[in-house]
């Protein structure tokens, strides 16, 4: 049998964004620095050519896991990068689909998600111990002779304070 093995490696961006650079006022009490760390890489494993693979939030083996650490309490903008294709070596494109429901986050990891869609910016405010964990799930999409072999991609989390 035939397959392709598809991984995309995430490329985690904490940005703090200035208050003032976003046309607001700057606080008068600084926060603490963001920190975003990424727990587990989206993979989809084998892919039979022809056959779309699907990766749910829920997927606690291949869907993408990140931790942000930031001020409790405080609200943040979260925002994603999405390739349309991963890529091979050689040139060959495998199509990478993100839906409405791709996305999830919870204040802590062992809790239920609340569905985001990956494509738009999200707001939400961090735990009370400063915490929010994102998940990411995604289709990728083979055709019938879809070159073999290992594709990749860079997605890009940006999360910015917005207080």
């Amino acid at each position: 049998m035939n397959g392709t093995h598809g991984r995309l490696a995430w490329l985690a961006v904490a940005a703090m964004v200035a208050a003032a650079s976003a046309g607001r006022a700057v606080p008068a009490v600084a926060q603490q620095g963001l920190t975003v760390a990424v727990q587990h890489n989206l993979t989809f494993g084998l892919v039979i050519p022809g056959l779309p693979t699907t990766i749910s939030t829920t997927d606690a083996l291949d869907a993408a896991q990140v931790e942000v650490r930031g001020q409790s309490g405080a609200q943040v903008q979260v925002s994603f990068v999405l390739p349309a294709a991963l890529a091979h070596p050689r040139g060959a494109s495998l199509p990478l689909l993100f839906g409405p429901s791709d996305g999830g986050y919870a204040a802590a990891s062992n809790t239920v998600l609340t569905a985001f869609d990956p494509r738009a910016p999200l707001v939400t405010t961090l735990s009370g111990t400063g915490l929010l964990y994102l998940v990411l799930g995604g289709t990728v999409q083979p055709g019938a002779r879809q070159t073999v072999g290992s594709y990749s991609a860079t997605i890009t989390v940006t999360v910015a304070y917005l207080d």
